[in-house]
């Protein structure tokens, strides 16, 4: 537990030696999934029709979605089991997949075209499920002040890499896959050396209430992102199908993401990386909603406009759920490939479902209009309810902080770590049962207890001037107390980070200083870890550290 509250590696992003340009490999294969999945680019011949390019979408999320489902409940039970799957199978998947896709329609016809197309989408899929979940716990792994910057990164290299790739094949005449090919060995070469070096960052820890935990945190994300992926998906089938062609549903939308993930871009470096993206999806929702109030007064005329103008939300939201999936693997020391792997195929599932009610809405055009009302009536009153949602969990949490500590009422005394003003402790030790189910015996634990107890008392030390120090680094023997408090309450690790902080009596805004993060931020910390702990004031926070 200790690890929780080391700054000097994870934590400190001061110096930008701490940023890496090799984290920026996951927009190589961000880019060749994209091309896949939201572009015709590689359909030639009998194979480039709307239908082909919707056929190829719905096999790849498929199998990009069984792929993550299937991996995750490997690595839930067993981090190491991740290791155990070589990563250049999966490289060699999705290059032979993308070939086989750009081949068949120039080579098979009839049921041979669909077969092939079939199983190069499959192919595709399996290894883009493998290098997202992968990445996601590469990131789950980073201190998220440093996510915060690497994920609108990648998404703008992302979008430069898919026009350029698209331009490059439509201009001069080259073949897309020997353009797309080396994009999936160079984010490989990216994340092993990624992986290295995490090695020395703390294996996620296999347990299932973590997990539940975890993901339990995500909820308003998960709707979010059902919503989305949802509405994504039916106005990107809708606009392909209504102008017949993959290709031109899809040059403004192009343009228009690499202007939104420019615009994120500088948005994030001029805030000083002092921003939650975590809430930011919901400023997304209010142009959601003008977005889908207006489709059917312009549908017929710009279909390609307002495909554009979702393909654009959707792209930021994915930044946002990057961001979000590794924060959360992070604080609660999970993988996040299990994380991010459910979150994306729900996220894929949703998007299927939205293909195939744009796909039926466009089947029978003398219904089409009124259809598209419909759903964009229902689209509406969706986002209404997510938006009334997030405000209200927002205006209305559990456990409010105080704003004035000194008319706090003093803390009863404290009978021991495990109970405090009547709350279960989640990290409490264990029961006298329990102990021996391990093979020890209820006096060996409590000399273990005992001697844990005298050691953290031993290592605390009291500042009897009262001068406050600048860092909780600098005061290495509360380290333990520290640790121990963020163990017995079941704090997540920035949790842990903020807890000396406030311990000292330092300010939101202080806080969010040293720890690169916003005061929104700390302050949606400090109302956790007094929930956890069940305090009421930071003066009963200071005499729980005394108590330990």
């Amino acid at each position: 537990m200790a690890t929780m509250i080391e700054f000097s590696r994870t934590g400190d992003v001061s110096s930008p030696r701490s940023l890496r340009l090799r984290y920026l490999g996951l927009a190589f294969f961000w880019a060749c999934s994209m091309l896949t999945f939201r572009s015709a680019i590689l359909l030639t011949g009998n194979a480039d029709t709307p239908e082909f390019n919707t056929l190829v979408v719905v096999v790849s999320f498929l199998a990009n979605m069984t792929t993550l489902f299937s991996i995750s409940a490997l690595v839930e039970r067993t981090p190491e089991n991740l290791a155990k799957f070589s990563p250049w199978l999966f490289c060699g998947a999705i290059i032979a997949g993308i070939a086989l896709i750009h081949l068949a329609g120039a080579n098979f016809e009839g049921g041979g075209l669909v077969a092939a197309l079939v199983a190069g989408s499959a192919l595709a899929g399996v290894g883009y499920g493998y290098f997202w979940g992968s990445w996601a716990d590469v990131l789950g792994r980073m201190h998220p002040s440093r996510t915060v910057l690497y994920a609108p990164a990648a998404f703008f290299l992302t979008t430069v890499l898919f026009l350029g790739i698209s331009l490059a094949a439509s201009l001069a005449a080259v073949p897309p896959v020997l353009l797309m090919a080396p994009l999936p060995v160079i984010s490989l070469l990216c994340l092993t050396r990624c992986r290295a070096d995490d090695a020395c960052e703390p294996e996620p820890q296999a347990e299932g209430r973590r997990y539940l935990t975890a993901l339990t945190s995500l909820v308003p994300l998960i709707i979010a992102t059902l919503v989305f992926s949802c509405l994504f998906g039916f106005m990107w089938e809708t606009a392909v199908l209504s102008v017949d062609s993959a290709t031109d549903a899809h040059g403004f939308p192009l343009v228009l993401n690499l202007v939104a993930a420019l615009g994120l871009f500088i948005f994030v470096i001029a805030s000083r990386r002092h921003i939650n993206l975590s809430w930011t999806y919901q400023l997304l929702i209010p142009i959601s909603i003008v977005l889908f109030a207006v489709v059917p007064f312009f549908w017929t005329v710009h279909p390609v406009i307002l495909n554009a103008i979702m393909s654009a939300i959707y792209g930021v939201f994915d930044v946002i759920i990057w961001y979000m999936v590794a924060a959360t693997a992070y604080d609660f020391a999970v993988s996040g490939f299990v994380v991010g792997g459910l979150v994306r195929a729900l996220s894929i599932l949703a998007r299927l479902i939205g293909i195939g009610i744009g796909y039926l809405v466009m089947l029978v055009p003398e219904v089409a209009s009124g259809a598209i009302v419909g759903v964009c009536i229902a689209a509406v009153y969706l986002l209404v309810m997510l938006l009334w949602f997030l405000w209200h969990s927002a205006k209305h949490p559990s456990f409010e902080v105080p704003e004035d500590d000194d008319d706090a009422e003093p803390a009863p005394s404290l009978t021991g770590p495990a109970i405090v003003y009547g709350c279960v402790n989640l990290g409490s030790k264990p029961t006298a049962s329990e102990n021996d189910a391990d093979g020890t015996s209820s006096a060996e634990s409590a000399e273990i207890d005992s001697a844990n107890a005298e050691a953290a008392m031993a290592n605390a030390t009291t500042d009897a001037a009262g001068t406050e120090k600048e860092s909780p680094a600098d005061d290495a023997p509360d380290e333990a107390v520290f640790a121990l408090i963020a163990e017995d309450y079941g704090l997540t690790r920035r949790e842990a980070e903020v807890l000396p902080y406030l311990a000292r009596g330092r300010s939101a805004k202080v806080i969010a200083e040293a720890l690169f993060v916003s005061e929104s931020t700390i302050r949606t910390h400090t109302r956790r870890i007094f929930e956890k702990t069940c305090i009421h004031s930071k003066q009963e926070l200071i005499d729980l550290v005394d108590k330990y």
